[in-house]
């Protein structure tokens, strides 16, 4: 009340100050200039206040003139009645500054309004955009419409039997009666908003809208405003619908996103189990035939004696359909580790001739009759990895090189330091790769056409990229000068072991390049 007040007793000192002033200074200035500067406390009051204190400024100012400057002095009357259209044009300037102060305000208070909902749906658009999951999102919607509406908001959803569920809220302590859910269901049903202020439901607390999108109603908001007006009510509702429309949309996108990370997921699992049973199809079934065979050779008749160089003969081909079905199934076993997410490395000083040695013995058998070149850099440092992962990709490397090369072509492996890693590189003398599938070697279940008869899933090389970029390595295909395909995996070295000459087997290095031709 005091408040409002003010205006009208700013407005009386403004005229009781211009009155004492023109009662000193009034036979220099004369009626008609007085009559002029009279107007300045109108459009002062009209362009602070508006209308009725304008109306009370132009009301005051005429009785002080009337009564002070104009004949008869100190009398309410008028001599001249010219005088009286200056008081109606006084009253008139009051009510058209007033009026269209008014107006103006209401213009700068909208677009202010306006400002400030544009740049709150801005700030909900931009943080619903970075989310990437449901709850995220739910958390930006709830936040960004609580701190702009000051007021409590709700967030239901359906759950999985389509029953609506409060998943947010911007107070943890929230409690709803009976009214409250009534109206939520109600809105959730039939997609029209309800609650308070509504004509439906209106006893509930809150105001309830429908998150609606082309594909149905994904949820209800709820929107409860602790003090509100009903001057701003409209313009929330506004607000609060635009609001609702935003979040509809959001969470519409993340849940046609999930959908299609599934259906992409089914895809892929569908094409897996397909390569899968192509695979088991030959590269099980075909070793599994010649061990049977072979077995079945050496037990058929046992009054049949075997020389001794068919019984070996047969025994190696048991040998061979033995250790491709094991490197087969440890293939299989590898990429689901690394599928799944459980790998776990076992990190530990290791000798990289040692482990190259190793591999070499396990594929014994298949390097029969190929020339195998082996040059490792003098002094090489220990590296810290898991041995029976990085023997794993030693033997992956060099199974692929004798897949795509021809009979009796050299293979070459070479280990070196550069810097502040480890380069290994495996090298055959066959069959190039086009330029363009250099980088889908490492896919799953990529296979290269080739005019030789090649057995394999497609797994080892990308099995070999996840192991070496579990280490922090890395891995790559490119073609070389002798027609075949070289590739590179690199190993970090740690900093304790930059430049130390490990101190193992000293009495095979004699100081030189280490490097063997093998010829199995």
């Amino acid at each position: 009340m005091e408040t409002k007040l003010i205006p009208y007793l700013a407005s009386s000192l403004m005229v009781i100050g211009m009155t004492l002033l023109f009662t000193m200074i009034h036979p220099f200035l004369g009626l008609v200039n007085m009559s002029l500067l009279t107007i300045i406390p109108i459009l002062i009051s009209a362009a602070r206040w508006g209308t009725f204190p304008a109306m009370a400024t132009a009301l005051m100012g005429t009785i002080a003139f009337d009564l002070f400057y104009v004949p008869p002095i100190f009398k309410f009357m008028v001599a001249d009645l010219r005088y009286l259209i200056s008081f109606a044009i006084f009253m008139l300037v009051g009510f058209i500054t007033g009026t269209l102060s008014d107006r103006l305000k209401k213009q700068v208070s909208y677009s202010r309004q306006r400002e400030n909902s544009i740049s709150a749906l801005y700030s909900l658009s931009r943080d619903i955009s970075a989310a990437d999951n449901l709850d995220a999102v739910l958390d930006c919607i709830v936040r960004n419409i609580s701190n702009t509406l000051e007021g409590q908001v709700l967030l239901f959803l359906p759950d999985e039997k389509a029953q609506l569920v409060l998943c947010k809220a911007s107070d943890g302590t929230i409690s709803l009666d009976k009214d409250d859910l009534s109206a939520a269901k109600w809105v959730y049903e039939h997609g029209e908003k309800a609650g308070h202020g509504m004509e439906t439901l209106g006893t509930a607390k809150a105001l309830y809208l429908p998150l609606s999108t082309e594909q149905g109603t994904q949820g209800v908001l709820g929107i409860n405003i602790k003090e509100s007006d009903a001057q701003s009510d409209s313009e929330r509702i506004r607000l609060s619908e635009a609001f609702t429309g935003l979040a509809a949309m959001a969470i519409n996108r993340v849940k046609l996103a999930e959908q299609a990370r599934e259906s992409l997921s089914l895809v892929e699992s569908e094409h897996l189990r397909t390569a899968l049973f192509n695979s088991l199809s030959h590269d099980l079934r075909t070793p599994l035939a010649s061990i049977i065979g072979a077995v079945t050779g050496l037990l058929e008749d046992k009054n049949v004696v075997y020389s001794p160089e068919v019984r070996k003969e047969l025994l190696n081909t048991i040998l061979h359909g033995a250790e491709r079905m094991n490197r087969f199934i440890s293939n299989l076993l590898d990429m689901a580790r690394l599928e799944s997410g459980m790998l776990r490395l076992n990190k530990e000083w290791c000798d990289l001739q040692d482990i190259i040695g190793v591999a070499v013995n396990r594929l014994g058998n298949t390097l029969t009759r190929r020339p195998l070149e082996i040059t490792i850099q003098e002094d090489l440092p220990l590296v810290q990895a898991d041995g029976i992962l990085i023997e794993q990709v030693l033997i992956n490397l060099l199974d692929n090189a004798l897949k795509y090369s021809a009979a009796a072509s050299k293979i070459t492996i070479l280990i070196s330091q550069h810097a502040r890693q480890i380069e290994v590189v495996v090298a055959n003398c066959g069959q190039g790769i086009p330029e363009a599938d250099l980088s889908k070697v490492f896919d799953k279940f990529y296979r290269l056409s080739s005019s030789l008869q090649v057995s394999g899933t497609g797994l080892g090389l990308a099995i070999c990229k996840g192991f070496i970029e579990a280490h922090g390595g890395n891995i790559w295909a490119e073609n070389n000068k002798l027609g075949g395909v070289t590739i590179t995996f690199t190993l970090p070295l740690t900093d304790q072991f930059l430049g130390i000459v490990p101190e193992m087997n000293e009495g095979e290095n004699d100081g030189k390049q280490r490097s063997a031709d093998i010829d199995n």
